[in-house]
């Protein structure tokens, strides 16, 4: 009875071996990474920045491998493009220390004159990028 269990056992393994073809495995070292059609690591991210604070002096400066600044649009939506990479990103108004509410992603930051992210990875498989501002 014994050898018969472990017989099963095996059988199902081996069976189970058997039936896998070269691209189910997955080799040593490697890792398997889900990857959509949008994913090419080379393509650059759009990010839409909001602004219905109606403050025409913010501009949003990205500093990492590459660099990048753009302004706001004095209200409405606007959306700019940069590379995957690891930023720190910086909302601010030059001159201008009025109180407003920054959001990241639609989560709310803090209510402050400008609002700054440290550490930021940005790749093509993110989820859509925002910046808001609103009173």
């Amino acid at each position: 009875m014994k050898n018969l269990i472990y017989s099963s056992a095996l059988l199902c393994f081996i069976l189970f071996v058997t039936s896998c073809t070269k691209s189910d495995l997955v080799q040593p070292g490697t890792s398997v990474i889900p990857r959509g059609p949008g994913c090419d690591s080379v393509k650059t991210v759009s990010f839409t920045l909001t602004n219905s604070a109606e403050d025409s002096s913010y501009e949003i400066a990205f500093s990492g491998q590459q660099n990048y600044t753009f302004s706001f649009p004095a209200s409405g939506t606007k959306t700019v493009s940069v590379k995957p990479g690891t930023y720190a990103i910086y909302v601010y108004s030059p001159g201008n220390y009025s109180l407003h509410n920054f959001y990241w992603n639609n989560q709310q930051v803090i209510n402050q004159a400008g609002a700054r992210w440290e550490g930021v990875t940005i790749t093509p498989c993110s989820i859509p990028q925002s910046v808001r501002i609103d009173q």
